[in-house]
């Protein structure tokens, strides 16, 4: 009798050698990807790739088992999904993988492998892959793995973000509602508000936002703190969306501290390249599953971004607002150490023992953000300086260099901004022709009812009417215009600004009418905490008051109006108005008294009326 055993099939090991060489030579390509300068180092890196890349390919040469093949497929198809534009032989691999996973139920493997083709398939058949990824979820539905449903539904709904198909991208998220992992459902009541702030559902998100707080644990807090970040941005948006900048304090203020906890921490738990993991609960039918990855900031991405949001809700604070601080300077030093973060970033200065790994890719997209971010920093910390009369050109030069390194599709959103503030710096200092050439070409660039348009109108307005530029016929038209547009926005900012406009105006030629509109237009100013508005409304009213008593109280709260708001001009205008109104009284020492401050004030305002423009 043959007491032989039968033979084995042996399989290769040389994947034991082969994989841990293969994560080296990434590792080494990716701490090289910020340190990238020339074309030489550019080649240095794809060699280290394609070295690392080989030794997957070799293993998948060998005789192995089929759950290696699977990993080695897996991992080469990755890394040539993302590091290279080897597209099609990723696909083909990987549909060899997911048939070999299918035949010997390595269901895991195989809906890893098909959330990496449906992401493949996406760059660049967007349709294609959204078919693809119906025919996963039906998958995952039939074998009842509620895991790897929640992980296709939130690529369902990334996908339909991309594009731009936010109904359906938030459908794509309901069934994750009803998920019995906090985290989770944390995170889709969040992406879910981030879509209806994209589509202006403002109520929604913010019903969204508190469902997500509610599902937020110790757990969550401690170990995945992206996600009550996420939140709380999104809060903070909202807030800036409804022109509600001092709403949007307590939410600055538990960011701020969050971030200084975690900064403080030992061991913070966030990853270089700013992706995070969430695990799924485990199915009951033995599937076991692969955390969600979540690609988004790193830690110094978000430290700049509340920097950066800081510095906008300081801006637009009322000026007696305890957390308003030094006002202009408090404001400025947040915008301008965001630019500083930046800076240091880029240049790797904050990386206390070596780079961060990232693909080339990454490493591209974190310099887009940056140099976007820095384009909203110094549009921020022009309008600041625009906000009290310096119009020093140096910082808008800063922001137009600075948009030269900005992604084509950002720069569309930014060139409109730029030109704006160019208007408003030409109009300030005189040119008006250059004024008027950059508010015609923003009015022509962008619809007629969006906010920047409306303001540039209002701009031309003002110009068409001045005696430098007159063209009383063109005002006329424009505003008859803007009349509809601007009663249909919902922009109380804008509607108060054009009545004003017209207010002044009206005052040319009946300046009997003003007093009876006077005080809506302060009690409107008031609702804003507008107090650059009110001082304007404030100087109108003490031109047309007839009443003496009536156009010194004008003066004198425009004057303390214009203090509030640290406008140097309107306080030079309106405390030569209390000054006169005094001596009319018989005051003269009090007026002495305002004459000594107005000549202090004077000495300010000279300074800024006699800066030589730059032409740029």
């Amino acid at each position: 009798m043959d007491n032989a055993l039968p033979a084995t099939t042996a399989f290769s090991t040389v994947h034991l050698v082969l994989f841990p060489a293969a994560r080296e030579y990434f590792d080494c390509a990716h701490r090289r990807s910020t340190q990238l300068k020339t074309r030489e180092d550019v080649f240095a890196y794809y060699k280290l790739i394609a070295t690392g890349a080989r030794c997957y390919e070799a293993v998948l040469k060998e005789r192995i088992p089929p759950y290696v093949e699977c990993l080695a497929a897996l991992w080469y198809c990755e890394a040539l999904f993302e590091e290279t534009n080897g597209f099609d032989e990723a696909e083909e691999v990987l549909n060899k993988a997911i048939a070999l996973a299918g035949r010997n139920n390595l269901h895991d493997l195989k809906f890893t492998m098909l959330h990496l083709s449906v992401r493949i398939l996406a760059s660049t058949n967007i349709k294609a892959a959204q078919r693809l990824l119906t025919q996963c979820l039906r998958e995952a539905e039939s074998l009842s793995s509620k895991t790897w449903s929640f992980s296709f539904h939130y690529l369902s709904a990334s996908l339909h973000a991309t594009a731009k198909d936010h109904a359906v991208s938030t459908a794509a998220l309901r069934p994750l509602f009803s998920c019995n992992s906090n985290e989770v459902r944390a995170l889709a009541f969040v992406f879910s508000a981030y879509t209806s702030l994209r589509t202006g559902g403002i109520a929604q998100a913010r019903d969204q936002l508190s469902q997500a707080q509610q599902c937020e644990t110790e757990y969550s807090n401690v170990y995945i703190p992206q996600i009550s970040i996420l939140r709380l941005i999104g809060d903070i948006l909202a807030f800036f969306l409804e022109h509600d900048f001092a709403g949007s304090a307590s939410s600055l203020q538990t960011l701020q501290e969050t971030l200084d906890r975690l900064r403080q921490a030992e061991n913070i738990n966030w990853s270089e390249d700013g992706s995070f993991m969430v695990a799924l609960p485990k199915d009951s039918d033995g599937l076991t599953s692969i955390p969600l990855k979540f690609n988004w900031l790193s830690f110094p991405q978000i430290w700049m971004l509340c920097r950066l949001l800081t510095g906008i809700k300081l801006i637009n604070a009322p000026p007696n607002e305890p957390d308003r601080g030094a006002g202009m300077s408090s404001a400025l030093s947040q915008l301008q150490a965001a630019c500083s973060d930046i800076d240091r970033d880029v240049s790797g200065e904050h990386f206390a023992y070596a780079p961060p790994l990232l693909t080339i890719q990454q490493a591209a997209a974190r310099l887009d953000f940056y140099a976007t971010a820095k384009c909203y920093a110094l549009f921020y910390i022009c309008l600041e300086k625009f906000l009290h009369s310096r119009f020093d050109a140096q910082d808008l030069i800063r922001l137009v260099d600075a948009a030269k390194s900005v992604p084509g599709q950002k720069l569309n959103d930014i060139y409109p901004l730029i030109l704006y503030l160019a208007g408003l710096y030409f109009q300030h200092t005189g040119n008006l022709t250059s004024a008027h050439e950059s508010f015609t070409l923003l009015t022509n660039l962008l619809p007629k009812s969006s906010e920047l348009s409306l303001l540039a109108s209002i701009n031309l307005i003002l110009i068409y009417h001045g005696d430098a530029y007159p063209n009383l016929e063109k005002a006329r038209s424009l505003t008859n215009e803007l009349y509809p547009l601007i009663s249909a926005s919902s922009n109380t900012a804008i509607k108060l600004a054009f009545s004003v406009l017209n207010a002044t105006e009206t005052f040319k030629t009946n300046p009997a009418e003003i007093p009876n509109r006077i005080p809506a237009l302060l009690s409107a100013a008031r609702s804003l905490a507008n107090t650059q508005m009110a001082t304007v409304i404030f100087y109108l009213g003490a031109q047309s008051f007839h009443e003496h008593e009536k156009r010194s109280e004008m003066s004198t709260a425009g004057f303390f109006s214009a203090k509030k708001s640290r406008d140097v001009l309107w306080c030079w205008i309106m405390g030569r108005l209390v000054s006169q109104n005094l001596k009319i009284e018989g005051k003269e020492l009090i007026a002495e008294q305002q004459e000594g401050t107005n000549a202090k004030i004077q000495v300010l305002a000279s300074q800024l009326i006699n800066t030589l423009p730059v032409n740029f």
